[in-house]
């Protein structure tokens, strides 16, 4: 029995910024219209108000639009930011160092010293974002692999890979 050799092999360790930025990938990337849906509400109530008249009843709507709106901005980008920074520093989730392995057929995933084998065809969803690609497996399992381990002749292939069971 012959030893398959990998087409593509990396190993890495996530920082906070490309843990972040997959987290969001996987959490806000793929529900780009519904991620504006409280805001749209919030900035609807500011205008009902506006157009019911601001002397009466239309100021709550107003103020009710207006601290909706902050809650929301405030929740997204100042407390669930510093959530998450908080919860990588104390459970050290990127110091495990993490390999990944892509043969013809399967893909092998190693971290905390266990190796995880997938199958292409158990790929729910891949996605590209501005320092990660995120693979989210059928069995809600999600892979953070970083560009930056990925030479350009890497990404190539690594894209091909994952891109050409979504089409």
């Amino acid at each position: 029995m012959t030893v398959q050799k990998p087409a593509l092999s990396v190993q890495y360790i996530l920082n906070l910024e490309e843990s972040h930025d997959g987290f969001k990938l996987i959490t806000l990337g793929r529900k780009q219209f519904t991620q504006f849906i409280t805001p749209l509400i919030s900035i609807g109530l500011i205008v009902f108000g506006f157009y019911v008249g601001f002397n009466g009843a239309g100021r709550y709507y107003v103020g009710l639009g207006a601290l909706f709106l902050c809650i929301q901005l405030a929740v997204r980008y100042w407390l669930l930011p510093m959530i998450f920074k908080r919860q990588f520093v104390r459970y050290q989730l990127g110091k495990s160092e993490q390999k990944l392995a892509l043969y013809q057929d399967y893909a092998v995933m190693s971290s905390h010293g266990r190796d995880r084998e997938f199958r292409y065809q158990e790929v729910k969803h891949f996605a590209e974002g501005k320092l990660t690609y995120v693979i989210e497996l059928k069995t809600r399992v999600v892979y953070i692999v970083p560009k930056r381990v990925l030479d350009t002749n890497d990404r190539v292939l690594f894209e091909n890979t994952f891109n050409k069971l979504h089409r």
